[in-house]
C-alpha cells in the first residue's frame, strides 16, 4: 500500500471514510488528509460526532509501515470494526467502523499528486453505499415491532393424487424502507444480530393465517440456522401447534447447513417428537449434504434443493443421486418432497425416483390467504 506522504509516486492510494450524515439518505465521502485523523466529542478534530456516548477524543487513523490503522484512545464505549471492539487494528478497503450510533466504511480511492491540493475534503459517496447497519437495525426492529410482514403459502402434494399434504410458510417484507426479498432481509438481520426474531414474527404470523387452510393439513415453516441452540424455540414451537386447528400439523424445516451438527438435531428431534412436531430437512442437495446426520437422526421430511430437480428429466447422474438416498432413507421411514417442479415431464421423473410428495409452480405457486396484502 503506497503511503499517502510520499508524493514522488505518479499514483497513490487516499483512504476515505464513508457514511450517511444525520437526517440524509446521500451518502457522504470524508478524504482523509490529515494525520493523525481523529474522530470524537470534541470540536476542532478531524471529525467531530455529536454524541454523548462518544469519548472526547474517541479513535484515531493513522498511517504506519504502509498501513492504515484504526486505534481506540481509551473511549468509554469502545471503537467497533466489523462488530468486534478493537484496541488497535489495520483497516481494509470495505471495513465497518462503528463510533457508538456513528457507523463509517473505510475505503481508498486513486489519486495523482497534482490532485491532492484540489481534493474536496467532504463529498457525496462516488459509489453506492450499502445499506448502513444501524438503518438497517432500526428499520428490522419498527418492522419486528410493527409486525410489518406478509406470509404466503405454497401446497406441497402427492405426485400421485395431487392431494394437498400440507403447505410451505413463506415470510415476505412490507416495511417500505426494506426490500421483500427474505434472502436479503435475514442477510441484514444475521448482521443486526435479529435473525431469531425475525424468523419467529414470520412464524407467529403464519400460524394466525393458517386458520384459514384447510383442516388436516401440515403447515411447513422455515427455522433460521442461529435458532437451533436457542432454548426458547421448542417452546415457541409448542405454542405455535397448540393455535392450529383441530387436524392440522406442524413441520419444522431445518435448513442443511443446520443438520451437520448432529448433537443440536438430535436434541430438536426428540424434544420436537414428544411434542408431535414433524421435521423437515430443507434444501437437500444445495451444499454439503451428508447421510451420516440423515440416518442419525433421521427426520420425518427430506426436501431436495431445486438445483437437483429442475431439469431432472436430462440428468441421469441426478437420477441416481436420488435413488441412491432413497435407498438409504426408505426403511427409516422419511418422504421425499422434490422442490421447484415446474413441468408435468419433472414431476414423473421425480415420482418414479420415489419422491411421494412435491413442490413448485405446477402445483400452485405462494399465494397470501389474507385479502389485500
Amino acid at each position: 500500500m503506497q503511503d499517502l506522504r510520499t508524493v514522488e509516486d505518479p499514483r497513490m492510494l487516499v483512504p476515505y471514510l464513508e457514511h450517511y450524515p444525520e437526517r440524509e439518505d446521500i451518502p457522504q465521502r470524508i478524504r482523509i488528509t490529515d494525520w493523525p485523523f481523529r474522530l470524537g466529542r470534541n470540536t476542532g478534530l478531524s471529525y467531530t460526532v455529536y454524541s454523548s456516548q462518544v469519548s472526547k477524543e474517541h479513535a484515531e487513523i493513522i498511517c504506519v509501515d504502509d498501513e492504515y490503522r484504526i486505534r481506540d484512545l481509551g473511549s468509554t464505549n469502545g471503537t467497533f470494526v466489523n462488530g468486534q471492539r478493537i484496541e488497535q487494528v489495520v483497516l481494509n478497503a470495505g471495513d465497518i467502523i462503528h463510533i457508538a450510533r456513528k457507523e463509517f466504511r473505510f475505503g481508498l480511492e486513486s489519486a495523482g499528486p497534482a490532485d491532492l491540493s484540489k481534493l474536496s475534503p467532504t463529498v457525496p459517496a462516488i459509489t453506492k453505499l450499502p445499506t448502513s447497519l444501524i438503518q438497517a437495525s432500526e428499520h428490522l426492529r419498527d418492522l419486528i415491532e410493527g409486525r410489518k410482514v406478509r406470509v404466503l403459502f405454497q401446497p406441497i402434494v402427492h405426485l400421485d393424487t395431487k392431494k394437498v399434504l400440507g403447505y410451505e410458510a413463506l415470510g415476505r417484507s412490507l416495511h417500505e424502507k426494506l426490500g421483500p426479498k427474505p434472502a436479503r432481509l435475514f442477510e441484514l438481520a444475521d448482521q443486526c444480530r435479529l435473525a431469531p426474531e425475525l424468523s419467529r414474527l414470520f412464524r407467529d404470523v403464519a400460524i394466525e393465517e393458517a386458520q384459514r387452510l384447510p383442516p388436516n393439513a401440515r403447515l411447513f415453516l422455515n427455522l433460521h440456522p442461529s435458532e437451533m441452540l436457542d432454548d426458547a424455540l421448542v417452546n415457541s414451537a409448542r405454542d405455535q401447534q397448540d393455535k392450529l386447528r383441530p387436524g392440522q400439523k406442524l413441520v419444522l424445516e431445518v435448513h442443511e447447513d443446520a443438520v451437520a451438527d448432529l448433537k443440536t438435531i438430535l436434541a430438536l428431534r426428540e424434544r420436537s417428537k414428544k411434542l408431535g412436531i414433524e421435521i423437515a430437512y430443507d434444501d437437500f442437495g444445495a451444499g454439503q449434504s451428508r447421510l451420516a446426520e440423515m440416518t442419525e437422526a433421521p427426520p420425518d421430511f427430506i426436501k431436495l434443493h431445486i438445483t437437483l430437480v429442475r431439469g431432472i428429466p436430462a440428468s441421469h447422474a441426478r437420477q441416481e443421486l436420488i435413488l441412491a438416498l432413497n435407498r438409504v432413507i426408505k426403511d427409516l421411514g422419511v418422504e421425499l418432497i422434490a422442490e421447484g417442479i415446474e413441468t408435468t415431464e419433472e414431476a414423473g421423473v421425480c415420482r418414479t425416483l420415489g419422491c411421494r410428495f412435491g413442490q413448485g409452480f405446477l402445483f400452485g405457486r405462494p399465494q397470501t390467504l389474507v385479502q389485500g396484502k
